[in-house]
């Protein structure tokens, strides 16, 4: 795992996830420490990239859906200006699926094939660390700036599967995994330093709210076990730039508490990979430079509640 990327970029923060979920706020009397918790539902996709060269000859599309995630979060307001927020994100379950294609011949159609409806969600989780400043505070609008790292670490297991080789001919030969075997696990670690702008206008009962964080993800890895070959792969992800995205819309029903809904979007964009492959039996090792790549991105759709006191 990346701690100590993550501690190292602790004084430069975080946000989003695909989450729909409903949000409890505790906030202290004079407003100067506020504590979050909320339950959500949470949908990311990642890609994991082999290439020859420039040719693309494999690529695993791992996704799932539905994730229930659990978050909690506290925002300390050290004066009138400044602030500094840590949270926490951990998340179960879902509905996950794998797709795994190979090119024999870059630049064609597709020869090999496996699909992979049992994949399950090993873990996903993601901390942050945040600090910034109000720079700007008239007639109800509000913008701060800020900073900080944000790590995010998920990983699957597929098992069993169908496939559509082309062993003896082009497409010829189809058959199925058994039912429960385990075949590839992925995992993708993305520490992310950022910078962003956070802007809110009040009218009334209504808030309307908007965040842009921009960053590069630094320091991460991939890690790709192969089970039935006794294989373990690990991409040494190059620097690449990561978004974050998120708005939201509130409405106080009355005073001191409020419903709001939310979307947020986080993408580590594609980028290449320095890989070592180690052979788990006997401990040798292979190194394949610029030989994998990857992605990653979440999205989040909110409804939640708000409180004061």
């Amino acid at each position: 795992m990346k701690f100590r990327t993550l501690a190292a970029c602790m004084a430069i923060a975080s946000v989003p996830t695909f989450s729909r979920a409903g949000d409890m706020l505790l906030s202290s009397a004079d407003g100067s420490v506020i504590f979050r918790g909320s339950y959500g539902i949470t949908a990311v996709k990642a890609n994991e990239l082999v290439y020859e060269g420039k040719a693309k000859v494999s690529q695993l599309i791992w996704k799932s859906q539905g994730i229930s995630t659990f978050t909690g979060d506290a925002t300390f307001a050290l004066d009138r200006s400044f602030y500094v927020k840590a949270s926490g994100t951990i998340g179960f379950g879902g509905d996950g699926h794998m797709a795994d294609y190979d090119w024999f011949n870059p630049g064609g159609p597709w020869t090999h094939r496996s699909q992979h409806p049992d994949t399950r969600l090993d873990h996903y989780f993601a901390l942050s660390l945040e600090a910034g400043r109000e720079i700007l505070s008239h007639d109800g609008t509000s913008v701060s700036l800020g900073g900080g790292v944000k790590y995010t670490d998920v990983k699957w297991t597929a098992y069993g599967g169908s496939y559509v080789y082309s062993d003896t001919g082009f497409r010829a030969d189809r058959g199925n995994f058994p039912d429960g075997e385990k075949g590839i696990s992925y995992q993708q670690q993305w520490p992310v330093p950022y910078l962003g702008i956070n802007a809110s206008h009040t009218e009334g009962a209504w808030t309307f709210g908007s965040a842009l964080q921009g960053g590069i993800a630094i320091d991460a890895d991939g890690t790709d076990d192969h089970w039935m070959r006794d294989l373990r792969f690990i991409d040494h992800f190059d620097a690449t730039p990561a978004v974050m995205i998120s708005a939201s819309v509130e409405y106080e029903f009355r005073p001191a508490t409020a419903f709001y809904v939310s979307g947020a979007f986080d993408h580590m964009f594609r980028t290449r990979a320095d890989t070592d492959e180690i052979d788990k039996l006997t401990g040798g090792k292979q190194k394949y430079p610029n030989g994998a790549g990857a992605d990653y991105q979440s999205m989040t759709v909110s409804l939640g509640l708000r409180g004061k006191f």
